[in-house]
């Protein structure tokens, strides 16, 4: 595998970085419009089916993306603080770690209920455990308020560290993540 620039990622680690944050946009959307919509309503249903083929889209495209990471690395640190570079990786970590166990709480919320997960109308992925009242009641807490709440907090702060280190720290850091910045020589 051909290594990514020293300063930048490479194409497909930007292409996989900007599909999940369109997905993370998609699943919000999708979230909001079930809840605001009458649950009578087609609207209601259509939306919730499409959150549950986003939430396993986006598990597979994390997974792919941190495969295709630890095949092809990453560029060296921004910084030269040993101290901001472990908290970045423990940081992306969490973040992982969140857009990974999001849609697997989603998917046992679902299969916790002896539903058949829909992936865009394609396939159905059987429930493996069949109706769980109490795996249920403890997804509807994971995959509820505190995961949400979570997730926001964790991409608001991932947000401000990137505009942190382009604006203050001036060290291009989001740049690196943009396919059309300009290329250091």
């Amino acid at each position: 595998m051909s290594r990514p620039h020293p300063q930048h990622y490479d194409l497909i680690s930007q292409l996989f970085h900007w599909l999940v944050v369109a997905l993370m946009i998609g699943l919000i959307g999708t979230f909001y419009l079930h809840d605001l919509t009458p649950e009578s309503s087609e609207l209601h249903l259509s939306s919730i089916k499409l959150h549950i083929s986003l939430g396993l889209l986006i598990f597979v495209v994390v997974i792919a993306r941190i495969g295709w990471s630890r095949m092809v690395g990453a560029p060296e640190p921004v910084s030269s603080s040993r101290l901001m570079q472990l908290a970045g990786k423990g940081f992306h970590v969490l973040l992982n770690l969140a857009t990974l166990l999001i849609p697997i709480s989603g998917f046992l919320r679902v299969a916790s209920k002896g539903r058949d997960a829909e992936f865009f109308g394609l396939f159905q992925i059987p429930s493996p455990i069949g109706e769980a009242p109490v795996l249920n009641d403890l997804m509807h807490i994971l995959h509820g308020t505190p995961m949400e709440i979570l997730l926001y907090v964790l991409v608001g702060l991932h947000v401000a560290a990137a505009l942190w280190h382009q604006y203050i720290l001036r060290d291009h850091a989001l740049e690196r993540m943009l396919p059309w910045a300009r290329r250091a020589a």
